[in-house]
């Protein structure tokens, strides 16, 4: 049986993160891999952490100020993410005897947004670099989402990275013009690794009436990819909006969240809802991918800023609509809601792709 080495964000507390680790995996052992896992930016991480997202989220909204000490140290970031890794991923690559080595999926080609790299690039950059060092795996990277801007730093580490992959596979059109735009890299298009839902697995439907509403935080997510102008109370009013259609409807609503940052924008949107409107609002109580999927069991409607939130609802047939935050939003929704086509489609899409690049040696 061959082995395969699966990097990416999944031990995180975002759990689209960990619904791609688990579709990555289900997809390398339904085609006769065996598979090892490990965290992309944090490769001494061996397990799963235990998230409490609603008591850690409490004070999480508003980001720390840099001091000046802390920016000159993130511009030399590259030094020392490697000099805290280095032995976790050479003890990794060494032991493992990996035939491939798969990079994905997720926004993984991204910017800092500011004048320092992001550990993304950081993470990649040195991943490729040892896994040509220490083995002799093939490198896929793939599943990933392409961003709009790259300081000259990143440009730099994520062209030296791609340079090494054997083959790199992205999940909407805007990745792909992005890829070869920004860095001359051409590359595979098939829907996010996430609709991979296993062999013979369909979800069921339900005939329930309920809306679930997921906020993403607007520091975090919205300030980074909209001008600034709107105020966190006008962000607030419009995720309102939503919230009373939905009630308008008949429907019932329950809020929810897929990361520690996300749970913290929740209660704030919740308290600020029950002290202008006078309306109580349920907060789902959520500690891992398997909450997750109970909970959409439970619900028709998902309305939500985070791509993988969609994917998962959309997989256990709920109707989605997106809060359209972001270039990888506005894509993901031209792309994969407005078709209306089925999540079986997309998952047996991706099967397909994987079996004529990898198990077939079909070039792209």
């Amino acid at each position: 049986m061959k082995k395969a080495l699966i990097i990416n964000e999944g031990f995180s507390n975002n759990l689209g993160d960990q619904a791609i680790r688990e579709s990555m995996t289900s997809l390398l052992r339904d085609s006769d891999f065996s598979t090892d896992f490990a965290y992309f930016t944090n490769p001494g991480m061996n397990s799963m952490p235990a998230y409490n997202y609603l008591e850690a989220g409490t004070g999480a909204i508003a980001p720390p100020a840099l001091s000046f000490a802390k920016k000159a140290k993130l511009k030399l970031a590259g030094l020392y993410w490697i000099g805290i890794n280095y032995k976790h991923i050479r003890a990794k690559l060494r032991k493992g005897n990996y035939d491939i080595v798969v990079i994905g999926g997720g926004q993984l080609i991204e910017s800092s947004g500011k004048d320092y790299p992001s550990r993304f690039a950081i993470a990649m950059y040195w991943w490729t670099l040892l896994v040509k060092k220490f083995t002799r795996a093939k490198i896929y990277i793939i599943g990933v989402g392409v961003g709009t801007t790259f300081n000259a730093k990143e440009q730099s580490l994520f062209s030296k990275a791609l340079s090494k992959a054997d083959l790199i596979w992205v999940r909407d059109s805007y990745s792909k013009a992005s890829l070869f735009e920004k860095f001359g890299h051409k590359a595979v298009l098939t829907p996010d690794i996430a609709f991979y839902s296993g062999k013979n697995r369909i979800e069921e439907e339900n005939t329930n009436k309920k809306a679930l509403v997921g906020i993403t935080s607007f520091n975090e997510v919205f300030a980074k990819y909209n001008q600034p102008g709107k105020t966190n109370a006008d962000y607030y009013e419009e995720w309102f909006a939503v919230v009373k259609g939905y009630l308008d409807a008949g429907l019932s609503v329950e809020l929810f969240y897929t990361t520690i940052t996300d749970a913290a924008e929740t209660i704030a949107f919740r308290n600020y809802i029950k002290l202008n409107y006078h309306l109580e609002l349920p907060v789902a109580k959520l500690s891992s991918v398997n909450d997750l999927k109970q909970l959409y069991q439970s619900a028709s409607d998902v309305y939500s800023g985070r791509m993988h939130a969609l994917i998962l609802a959309m997989k256990h047939q709920c109707t989605v609509k997106a809060y359209l935050i972001s270039q990888k939003l506005k894509s993901f929704h031209q792309e994969y809601i407005l078709p209306g086509n089925q999540p079986t489609e997309y998952s047996r899409k991706i099967r397909g792709t994987f079996n004529d690049l990898m198990l077939n040696n079909v070039k792209p």
